[in-house]
């Protein structure tokens, strides 16, 4: 299976309304909202691997998948290699979590956007807030670092911190560890 590859911006965002109309007006289309629950396990360390290893199992009431992704910070914004596979079983969790252990569940409402290789994802995070996440996929032709910046720059005025890391890092922080 090959990687996939995304650049992102993340960051707390306390007031969705404006980022809304701004990507109206640049031609993003609403494409859904769902509630989803991310489960994330424990890695075994990996002496060969640049960045942070991630295992979720992400569970929604239509459909389940099992991705898998390595992330670093490059030049402000996040870089992710991953992998995803669909999960038909429901007991998948179990097994992974008695084989892994589970690091934290993260419980969301997730407003769905696109333009073009570029997905908004404006994130209501249980315990957290409000997180936007710019996700530029990686398409042949498209200057991912200068969507990052574009991006960055236009809805900047409406971010209030960007954050290194996962959902995971966050609900992990403010959360006993399951």
């Amino acid at each position: 299976m090959q990687f996939r590859l995304n650049r992102e911006i993340k960051a707390y965002c306390p007031d969705f309304e404006p980022v809304r109309s701004i990507l109206r007006k640049r031609s993003a289309y609403f494409v859904e909202v769902k509630e989803q629950v991310d489960y994330y396990y424990r890695l075994p360390p990996a002496d060969d691997t640049e960045g942070t290893r991630r295992l979720k199992l992400r569970v929604e009431p239509a459909a389940s998948e099992l991705i898998y992704y390595v992330e670093g910070q490059e030049d402000g914004a996040r870089t992710s290699r991953f992998q995803i596979a669909a999960v038909e079983d429901p007991a998948m969790a179990g097994v992974l979590e008695a084989a892994l252990g589970a690091r934290a569940v993260v419980c969301k409402r997730r407003e769905l956007w696109r333009k073009d290789n570029v997905v908004f994802n404006l994130d209501t995070v249980e315990g957290v807030g409000q997180i936007l996440e710019v996700e530029v996929q990686a398409e042949e032709g498209c200057d991912i670092d200068a969507q990052v910046g574009e991006y960055r720059s236009l809805l900047g005025h409406y971010l209030n911190g960007y954050i290194t890391g996962s959902n995971e890092d966050l609900v992990a922080s403010i959360s006993p560890q399951p």
